[in-house]
């Protein structure tokens, strides 16, 4: 009943502003739509758009601090992108001192399904589970989680969103066609049996990762046939892409022997480690980046982070200075 409804549901998304610009925008959509069909239902749902901090960002990180493009053994991005802003988003929601809310339950769309791993870790939780259906989380004393379809296949997904009404109008066709074209398949078909190839095991990440050898999903669009994407755009940023993995070690661009600060790093066997990138190459990325922005007109760097880039750039430089000097920060 209406009058029941005084319980407010948050739907979060969390964008890192370097998502796939083909997803990200599917994503603005749908929360608008969700908006939208939530005031003329009358129903409390609130979407919410979850951005890291100026300073903590993709190329904050990485042209402003000089951080090498991540990889498996130093994936700083993770946390910093994704995980914190969540976290301090549900955080204050429950446990700040003008807290709406004494407690929350997080409604996860995780599935034993998408990996080997991802099995193993949502078993341990369900055997941790205090409440039938309930877990606790690992890091926010005052929340409970919940992953209502843990069970289900990738077919499972799919065939309810094929044969289900969108709740908020949006049409689930649109997003069973955008994973078909990040897909090395040439159709997502329906699911029917067990024999029909499943479309649902793509996954859309930041354009600018460097985590995996190749981006798969954003290959595949640029590779489609479909008349939707402005592949030019899309080879750019792959190019972009591209060139950051491939200059991530080169000696030339990383500062030999010192760290951040300027102080000489040696590691256990008695060699001097490899530092951040340098301040030239840093320079040229930042030069590239909005080039590349201009190219393809899309939004990739926003002033704010150009603005904190520099700024950081200055602090360093008085570092050096005060060390070269002598003097110790």
């Amino acid at each position: 009943k209406k009058e029941e409804l005084h319980k407010p549901i948050y739907v979060i998304t969390n964008d890192t502003l370097v998502e796939n610009p083909i997803v990200s925008s599917w994503v603005n959509t749908s929360l608008d739509n969700i908006q939208q069909e939530a005031e003329n239902q009358g129903l409390p749902i609130q979407p919410n758009l979850l951005t890291p901090e100026v300073s903590q960002t993709f190329w904050v990180n990485l042209i402003g601090r000089g951080y090498p493009a991540p990889n498996r053994r130093f994936r700083w991005c993770t946390e910093r992108m994704k995980i914190t802003p969540s976290t301090e988003f549900i955080k204050k929601l429950s446990t700040s001192g003008d807290a709406k809310h004494g407690s929350v339950i997080i409604l996860l769309g995780t599935r034993k399904a998408e990996s080997a791993a991802r099995s193993k870790r949502i078993t341990d939780y369900q055997k941790k589970a205090t409440r039938e259906l309930l877990s606790p989380h690992n890091d926010i004393a005052s929340a409970l989680t919940w992953a209502p379809i843990a069970e289900w296949t990738n077919d499972d997904v799919w065939t309810y969103l094929v044969s289900k009404t969108n709740p908020w109008g949006y049409n689930n066709k649109d997003l069973l066609n955008l994973y078909a074209s990040a897909t090395d398949d040439a159709e997502c078909p329906v699911v029917i049996d067990t024999s029909t190839p499943s479309c649902g095991s793509s996954r859309f990440g930041c354009w600018t990762c460097t985590v995996v050898a190749e981006d798969k999903s954003l290959n595949e669009m640029i590779n489609s046939e479909k008349e939707v994407y402005d592949v030019k755009k899309l080879i750019e940023l792959a190019n972009f892409r591209d060139n950051l993995l491939a200059e991530r070690n080169l000696k030339q661009n990383r500062v030999q022997g010192r760290n951040r600060k300027g102080r000489i790093q040696v590691k256990r066997d008695g060699t001097t480690g490899v530092g951040p990138y340098t301040h030239q190459y840093r320079q040229e990325l930042l030069a590239r980046l909005t080039d590349v922005q201009d190219k393809v007109g899309l939004p990739l760097i926003t002033e704010n982070e150009i603005n904190r880039i520099k700024e950081i750039w200055a602090e360093e430089i008085t570092d050096l200075a005060l060390l070269d000097a002598g003097v110790e920060i």
